[in-house]
């Protein structure tokens, strides 16, 4: 079987397996707060470059959502601005609720060159989610970095942040955190998920990758369901080889997505999201 046919096969299950789940866990909640004052006009024209943080970490100590949105850049500074802006959304949007499937198929056989695997992963949220940008804040000034690696806006949203605890890290811009090197389970009590992304054809494409891995990873520690069957597939002359197939499938609801830090490894550019959610319930 080869690994175009094993794709195929995670293809169908992921399909079957996500309209099955997602049409009955209903539609992720959506919270709805007053519009703040907010204005592209206010961004400065021009921003000298400079180098976003290798290590950063989003302020859980109580008040207002902290978000880093991240865009790539575009011809004029307001555009690269807007893209950030519309990730921070949609990570606000996240934050809200959202739901997961994830399918895990691994094919194992007697010699090393019949071992196979392939995952896919599909989350369904509010996708309307624009309408956030009109309620982010932000200081034009202090809240924005525009360089080769895309744009970068810290932005707050009129929203109690329910995490009332900095994750303790050891790690720097030139040493990975020690969430790298061992991810936790869980951070201060909330279910913790590390995203791995390698870098892309577009730098900030490497951040949203890294936070949807991250994701995928909370999902996997939602409820699960194994199916396993063993199958002979003929090989050489009148050899036949035992092939036995596992097909894990995951899922959950998500409230209260937050990445929590953000690390780039200086060697390959490869960026580790480090989030947590509030609530985490496989079905």
């Amino acid at each position: 079987m080869n690994n175009q046919h094993i794709k195929a096969i995670v293809k169908f299950l992921f399909a079957t397996s996500c309209a099955a789940f997602l049409s009955c866990a209903g539609s992720p909640p959506m919270r709805q707060q007053p519009a703040q004052e907010h204005s592209l006009e206010a961004a400065p024209k021009k921003r000298p470059n400079g180098s976003e943080k290798a290590f950063w970490n989003t302020s859980t100590s109580g008040g207002d959502l902290i978000v880093v949105g991240v865009g790539g850049v575009q011809m004029y500074d307001s555009g690269s601005i807007q893209k950030a802006l519309e990730d921070a959304a949609r990570k606000v949007s996240l934050f809200t609720g959202l739901k997961g499937v994830a399918v895990y198929y691994e094919q194992i056989g007697a010699s090393f060159w019949r071992y196979s695997i392939a995952n896919a992963t599909k989350i369904d949220y509010n996708e309307d989610y624009l309408g956030y940008i009109d309620q982010l804040s932000y200081d034009p000034d202090s809240d924005i970095i525009i360089n080769e690696r895309g744009a970068f806006v810290r932005v707050r949203y009129k929203l109690p942040n329910p995490f009332h605890a900095i994750y303790p890290s050891s790690g720097s811009e030139t040493e990975k955190p020690d969430w790298v090197i061992n991810p936790p389970s869980s951070v201060a009590g909330f279910t913790a998920g590390v995203g791995y992304a390698r870098p892309q054809m577009f730098p900030n494409a490497t951040y949203v990758a890294s936070y949807e891995a991250a994701i995928a990873n909370l999902v996997s520690k939602g409820s699960h369901s194994i199916e396993a069957k063993s199958m002979q597939l003929q090989g050489e002359g009148y050899n036949y080889d035992d092939i036995r197939e596992f097909i894990t499938t995951a899922t959950a609801v998500i409230d209260g997505f937050y990445i929590l830090q953000v690390w780039v490894d200086p060697a390959d550019g490869g960026v580790y999201t480090l989030a947590i959610a509030q609530f985490v319930k496989g079905l």
